[in-house]
């Protein structure tokens, strides 16, 4: 090999770091999954009370029933907003999360609903809206598949009327 040819395979090396780098971080993050749910009038009116200052209207909680996750499986969950136009990032509006170890796939699989709090700026991304699709990110479940679950919708605080997976 010549020395030229050595050379090239040197300036190569930040390019295969880089693309490494960049791999490890996708996968850290898991699967994503979209979902389009209805808000209901009165999650939109307590979230546009909330957004206005109101901090005694409850914050927006959505609810996932039958998550399924491995038994003792940890979880830890992002919640994220459409992207606001011009910009290619989505807003985080939820961290949640189970405890539990790390496991690979496969192993005995355990149902649990989740509730997630969101925070004001889902207040004020669901004020006076009837529809909102939000992304639901997995964190450390490298090659894990996407968040199974059977419904998601928000918490009215009354008898819920589910939206299924889209």
């Amino acid at each position: 090999m010549t020395y030229t040819g050595r050379m090239k395979r040197v300036l190569h090396l930040p390019v295969w770091a880089a693309v490494a780098l960049v791999l490890m971080c996708a996968a850290e993050h898991g699967a994503e999954t979209t979902v389009r749910l209805t808000v209901p009038k009165k999650v939109a009116a307590q979230a546009a009370a909330r957004a206005a200052g109101d901090a005694s209207s409850p914050p927006p909680v959505l609810m996932l029933e039958d998550v399924e996750v491995g038994a003792g499986e940890g979880l830890t969950l992002r919640v994220l907003g459409p992207a606001e136009p011009g910009s290619r990032s989505r807003p985080v509006l939820a961290m949640s999360g189970t405890v539990g170890s790390n496991q690979p796939p496969p192993g005995p699989v355990q149902h649990m609903t989740l509730a997630v709090p969101l925070d004001d700026k889902a207040s004020r991304l669901l004020k006076g809206k009837s529809e909102i699709t939000l992304t639901l990110q997995v964190e450390g479940r490298p090659g894990r598949p996407a968040l199974k679950f059977k419904r998601a919708y928000f918490d009215t605080g009354e008898p819920h009327e589910s939206t299924p997976r889209q």
